[in-house]
């Protein structure tokens, strides 16, 4: 039974161990289950899915695209894997979500076409009226008169289904005609020698689109780099090409964008090609004719919206489109291109005949490819134009003018007004051309590659791009002029105001104006408004006749009496920097008949433009001769015929203007003029100092001898300037990205950059009236030269110090306002009352103060013909001085020589002129009042000495400023020290010596105390320092400094002592007395120990200085040494040391005895 119950025992142990094996798989075999079960539940769970997605977009519409659906899916899939178990039930509802978002995936579908969006609005009123079909001439003509077949507001959509053509004229009439035509991707071919194939009359109104178009495509063009690209067709003027199907009609159009980016300070061009397929198109295919395919008339309508009007190859037109009679001309989209007319206005044509003037909107589409002998584009005559807006991801989608041109010697390549408005805010004005020279040099009576306008045509330009535009002529880009009007009055004249907008890269070839040419006659403003900004940049004239003008150029008129008529341009808040002249003045020249004025009150900024230097390699413009002005530096060649303005020779005669600077301004006239021709303020734009120098005239403005030079160098102050009567060339010292610079730049409105001129004026070039900055009169303050006197007491002695030169600074101060006060002190507080300061002087070394504060160009009137001007002065920063406060008020009372200048137009009624006068002030007396505190004292009226200043100086006190002078001392002492250490024997009275010399002559010495303490540290006697042993520290002495050296031993009294060793050691102490400004001299002592050779020179034995203080000093020790017998406590000491040796002896001999005995097992006693 034991062995039955052990065994029993040993069996449910090994059950119990079974049970527990089993146990543990099951556990295992769970866990792996729990593992492997869930990514087999979501397999099973995707397939349902998928299944029944598929369902959905089975029953979906058929135009749902397969990765709409994928994108739903996924969707849903994210949304099944986060919850915690899949059934029938949620794959129900995934099911019905793809479905729902399906159908919402299809609704928010856009068009494929970006270019259908602009047709939303045809497209919206063919699905909520029906269009009829046209397919034949016949169709054309009966359909669209057909009232039967319009609403009950007169419109009716109509929908070309072939090519078609029609000779006849179709006459659409009355308000309550509203036609819409689709070419639908169709032609209809028009062949008349004069009738229209459209009239819209009497209010009515016609619309054509072009269902069927397609894209434009564009390539990235090629970047116009600098001045020297080559200036060819391919690069500026660059025409629009037709091409040709089998029958001679369009089938495409390629025309091309100069486009600008501006950034900073200038702008970068880009010439990019696109090309257009055409498709629905109205085609003029009569040779010779001078139909208007389009007529608008009697306050009709013409909108194209896309497709295109234009002309078989080799055929003729008056105008594609023409309106007059108050009509109407909505350019949307679509293209108006490949005409050729022989009249004006091949592509579109507004006129005021018969009625009130036309207007051409135009938002959109291409003007392209036209020519005709002027306005090859558009011609405006006394009607309107308006061209809008931008540019849209990148495509141009604005109103574009591109690649017009002229056949003839005409005017407006792009766009010629005849009168009338011409309103730019957007768009492209671009690559148009006036194609042909008059062959007159000097004259420029044609031009406008990009825009023209003439008659009293009023041109506003706020924004667009008018770029990469040629002319063979003047005016590459804008020509403005009323040159035919100068018998009548300015009342009416043309007019040209830019507020923004880019006008760059413009040419014009062989007359002047690249960007701009304003002719006579004509008002121009530029950069008024604060909110945007104007780039007039990179524009090319390349004349070799004329005087120049690569951005602008202002027309005068040197004809007698006719002074009057000149163009007048002014210029606000402009930035010329950057442009070239191959002659003279890079930024701004001035030629014989203008006049100029150059302000800071919203003026200029004209620095860091480059010209010719001060070469003489000119080579006169001869073109019989084979001579073409191309040498060094580029001369004009004199004018018209009948004119000889060549006073740039005088200035590339003299050997004073070539090499004082002219790379930023250049004028030149003949000599005998009585009133100022100009007048340059000394700042610049951003109110800093334009560091203008040069040379101008001779100040006697008479002519020179043969030995005589024509010219003195100048420089003009801040807050000075310069009159010129006949000739001035100016450099500025500002540099590009100096803050002068950058405050100028975050002023400006205007930029004229990068320009280029053959002869003069890179950046601008006039012969008319220029005016850069705010049209006011000028007030030119007289020179005023003062004289004063310093002096400096002592305030102990009231005996006079010597002054140096420089020590002490004065102003003079100007009040300039009703507000201002007199400036004052507060005790050592000064404040300047919101006066001017006009000009700083220090005094010499004699005490002398003296001003010369030059002529002062000011933007107001002087109340009462009187300045009131302060003298001060201004307080150093010695403490030790009293500084004399006394403000001296100086009066100066004038007359006012009063000078026309130029009539300048209002700003805002160009009719009305207003004189422009120079106010010239002459001094006719100097007083003066000085008050310090409470006291006042008048020093009555100053004569102008023979030098011409005036003393300001009070007779009875002898000097003008006296300063009171208290003199600063300071003191200061440090305590030498040094240690006696003794070793073997006793102190006795040993010397220690210091001096100031290896020698020790003359050396102080201590003296240790006998049977004292074997270390003994002891002071000598202080040394004492004042302020005039040190240097420097200026004229007080404040801050003087001084390094001292000296030495310190130990005297050798070996004769006394005979038995000690005497230390030989020489200790080098520096020591740095500095003045602390507050009276007394700090010591710095550092001390080092050497030796002294048989030389006698002190050599340094350690390798590094130590501060003295009270623990660390030089230190002597001296050893004790004899050589007698033992005895007294030398002896006891021995026999102490000898019992010691013989215990250590007995206590070894006994450790021996007791290690003997243990070894023998038996232990001795």
């Amino acid at each position: 039974m034991k062995a039955n119950s052990e065994k029993t025992k040993q069996s449910n142990k090994a059950t119990r161990r079974v049970l527990a094996g089993v146990l543990c798989g099951a556990s295992v075999l769970s866990l792996v289950l729990s593992l492997v079960m869930p990514p087999i539940s979501q397999a099973i769970a995707n397939d349902g899915q998928a299944g029944a997605a598929e369902k959905t977009v089975a029953a979906a519409d058929s135009s749902t695209e397969s990765t709409d659906v994928e994108n739903t899916n996924n969707g849903d899939t994210k949304k099944l894997n986060s919850d915690d178990a899949g059934n029938d039930a949620s794959e129900d509802n995934v099911a019905a979500d793809s479905t729902a978002d399906g159908a919402e995936v299809k609704g928010a579908e856009q068009p494929a076409d970006d270019g259908a969006n602009g047709e939303g609005a045809i497209s919206l009123a063919a699905e909520n009226e029906p269009t009829h079909e046209i397919s034949s001439g016949t169709d054309l003509n009966s359909k669209l008169l057909n009232t039967n077949l319009r609403d009950g507001n007169g419109a009716a959509t109509f929908k070309l289904t072939a090519d078609i053509e029609y000779d006849d004229e179709i006459r659409l009439e009355g308000a309550n005609t509203k036609i819409t035509l689709d070419l639908n991707g169709f032609k209809i071919k028009h062949n008349s020698d004069a009738k229209p194939l459209f009239d819209v009359a009497n209010h009515a109104t016609l619309t054509v689109m072009d269902f069927g178009k397609v894209p434009e495509n564009d390539a990235d063009g090629q970047q116009l780099q600098d001045k020297d690209e080559h200036l060819t067709p391919d690069n500026y003027g660059k025409t629009a090409i037709m091409s040709y199907d089998g029958n001679e009609v369009p089938e495409d159009l390629t025309y091309y964008v100069t486009e600008s980016t501006a950034s900073g300070v200038g702008t970068t061009e880009k010439i990019k090609e696109y090309k257009a397929t055409i498709k629905g198109a109205i085609v003029g295919v009569t040779k010779n004719s001078k139909m208007k395919l389009i007529n608008v008339y009697q306050h009709g309508t013409f909108n194209l919206e896309s497709g295109a009007i234009t002309q078989k190859k080799g055929c003729n037109v008056g105008n594609l489109i023409y309106a007059e009679g108050g009509s109407t001309v909505n350019m949307s989209g679509g293209y108006v291109c490949g005409a050729s007319g022989s009249g004006v206005g091949a592509g579109i044509m507004v006129s005021n005949e018969q009625g009130g003037a036309s207007t051409l909107k135009l938002t959109g589409g291409v003007i392209a490819g036209n020519s005709a002998n002027s306005g090859g584009g558009v011609y405006a005559r006394y009607s309107e134009v308006t061209i809008t807006n931008g540019i849209i991801s990148g495509k141009v989608t604005s109103g574009v003018i591109s690649g017009n041109s002229t056949f003839g010697v005409g005017l407006g390549g792009g766009i010629m007004a005849e009168g009338g408005i011409v309103t730019v805010s957007g768009g492209y004005i671009t690559n148009n051309r006036m194609a042909k020279f008059c062959g007159n040099d000097g004259w420029g009576c044609h031009g406008g590659g990009g825009l023209a306008a003439n008659n009293g045509a009023h041109v506003s330009i706020s924004g667009g791009q008018i770029t990469g535009n040629y002319s063979e002529e003047a005016g590459g880009g804008v020509y403005v002029t009323d040159v035919g009007r100068n018998d009548k009055p300015r009342t009416g004249m043309a007019w040209l105001h830019i507020t923004g907008g880019i006008i760059a890269s413009n040419v014009s070839y062989q007359s002047e104006g690249a960007g701009i040419r304003v002719g006579q006659m004509v008002d121009a403003m530029i950069g008024d408004a604060t909110s945007s900004k104007v780039y007039i940049t990179n524009n090319h004239c390349m004349s070799r006749f004329d005087w120049g003008g690569g951005g602008i150029f202002v027309q005068g008129n040197s004809d007698a009496d006719k002074e009057k008529t000149a163009g007048r341009l002014f210029v606000y808040n402009s930035y010329i920097s950057s442009n070239t002249a191959g002659g003279y003045g890079g930024g701004v020249a001035v030629c014989p008949t203008g006049k100029t004025l150059v302000t800071n009150t919203n003026g200029t900024a004209i620095f860091g433009n480059s010209s010719a230097g001060s070469e003489q390699n000119a080579i006169e413009y001869k073109p019989a001769d084979g001579k073409y002005n191309n040498g060094t530096p580029h001369l004009s060649a004199g004018g018209a015929d009948g004119f000889d303005k060549t006073e740039d020779q005088d200035a590339y005669n003299s050997k004073v203007f070539r090499e004082n600077g002219h790379a930023d301004f250049f004028l030149v006239a003949k000599a005998g003029h009585k009133e100022p021709l100009a007048a340059i303020i000394g700042k610049m734009l951003g109110g800093e100092d334009a560091k203008y120098r040069g040379s101008k005239e001779r100040s006697d403005n008479k002519e020179p001898s043969d030995n005589d030079e024509l010219y003195e160098a100048i420089t003009i102050p801040a807050n000075g300037g310069v009159k010129i009567y006949r000739s001035v060339g100016l450099t500025s010292d500002v540099e590009v990205g100096s803050d002068e610079a950058n405050k100028a730049q975050d002023a400006a409105t205007t930029f004229i950059t990068g320009n280029y001129s053959w002869d003069h004026g890179g950046g601008i070039m006039s012969n008319g009236d220029l005016y850069l900055g705010v049209p006011a009169d000028t007030y030119v303050y007289p020179s005023l030269k003062l004289k004063a006197s310093k002096a400096l007491k002592n305030k102990q002695t009231e005996k006079e110090e010597m002054l140096t030169k420089d020590q002490f600074s004065f102003a003079v101060y100007r009040k300039d306002s009703d507000t201002a006060t007199a400036p004052s002190w507060k005790n050592d507080s000064f404040s300047d009352g919101d006066c001017t300061l006009v000009g700083s002087a220090k005094n010499d070394a004699e005490g002398n103060i003296t001003f010369d504060l030059g002529e002062q160009f000011v933007d107001k009137t002087v109340v009462a013909n009187k300045i009131t001007y302060y003298l001060v002065e201004q307080t150093g920063g010695d403490s030790d001085i009293e500084y004399d406060h006394t403000v001296y008020e100086i009066e100066v009372q004038l007359t006012d020589n009063e000078t026309l200048l130029m009539n300048v137009p209002k700003k805002d009624d160009s009719s009305q002129n207003v004189p422009l006068y120079v106010h010239n002030y002459t001094i006719t007396s100097v007083s003066a009042t000085g008050r310090s505190g409470d006291t006042t004292k008048a020093l009555g009226t100053m004569e102008r000495d023979s030098e011409g200043y005036y003393s300001i100086i009070d007779s009875n006190a002898g000097k003008t400023f006296t300063n009171k002078y208290t003199p600063y001392t300071s003191s200061g002492s440090w305590t030498p020290k040094a240690t006696k250490v003794v070793k073997g024997g006793e102190m006795k009275e040993f010397t220690l010596e210091f001096a100031d010399n290896l020698a020790f002559e003359k050396a102080k010495t201590v003296k240790t105390q006998i049977d004292g303490d074997k270390t003994q540290t002891l002071p000598f006697e202080a040394v004492n320092y004042e302020l005039k042993q040190l240097e420097g520290g200026g004229t007080t002495g404040r801050g003087a400094s001084k390094t001292f050296t000296y030495y310190v031993r130990e005297k050798d009294e070996s004769s006394l002592f005979s038995h000690y060793k005497f230390d030989k050691s020489v200790y080098k102490l520096t020591v740095v007395a500095t003045d602390n400004t507050k009276g007394t001299i700090n010591c710095k002592v550092t001390y080092r120990k050497g030796t002294v050779g048989s030389d006698g020179k002190w050599k340094d034995a350690d390798g590094a200085d130590h501060e003295l203080t009270d623990t660390d000093t030089p230190t002597f020790t001296n050893t004790y040494s004899t050589s007698l017998p033992l005895s007294g406590m030398s002896g006891v000491t021995l026999t102490y040391l000898a019992g010691a040796a013989v215990l250590c002896a007995a206590a070894a001999w006994m450790h021996i005895r007791r290690k003997a005995n243990a070894k023998g097992g038996k232990r001795r006693e």
